[in-house]
């Protein structure tokens, strides 16, 4: 082999250096570069784990607010109901307690109305029943006595009322 320009003894040198340079490797640098690498494989699928526990918690979380935002609408469209109801009900009442006040006056209108119409028929009749008396006496004189007046009067009313 020295022919060739092989060295025997400088290649099992060499070979030994190699043995030893990847015993020593192995030993130093392989091994720790290992580790990491497992250490750092583990802190990445500890946090994708965390990740998509967080993920879940957050679901949840939105899926709770969705669900007491449902609640706060249905209770604002259940109280906006509610005070509708209570509006309209004064509404009605309101009207209700006009309408009786407005038939109230207009009774008490009409009331007030067929007392002055009588209060009137009735001073008309007592100023007819003087037109009467005085024209009567006119026309007769002083004879008539007050029996006949108001004989006569009754009369006079009595075709009036007619």
């Amino acid at each position: 082999m020295a022919a060739l320009g092989f060295d025997v003894k400088l290649i099992i040198a060499y070979l030994i250096n190699f043995v030893i340079l990847v015993v020593a490797l192995r030993a130093f640098a392989y091994k720790p570069i290992l580790e990491m690498l497992e250490k750092r494989k583990k802190q990445i699928a500890d946090g994708l784990a965390a990740a998509e526990q967080v993920k879940a918690e957050a679901e949840q979380e939105r899926a709770k607010y969705r669900e007491e935002l449902e609640k706060a609408r249905r209770a604002s469209q259940e109280e906006a109901s509610k005070i509708a109801q209570v509006t309209a009900d004064m509404r009605e009442q309101i009207l209700a307690e006009a309408r009786k006040e407005a038939e109230e006056l207009k009774a008490k209108a009409r009331a007030e109305i067929e007392a002055e119409r009588q209060a009137a028929q009735a001073e008309i009749r007592r100023q007819m029943a003087m037109l009467t008396v005085d024209l009567t006496r006119k026309m007769v004189g002083e004879t008539v006595t007050e029996a006949k007046q108001h004989e006569l009067i009754g009369q006079f009313l009595a075709e009036m009322g007619d």
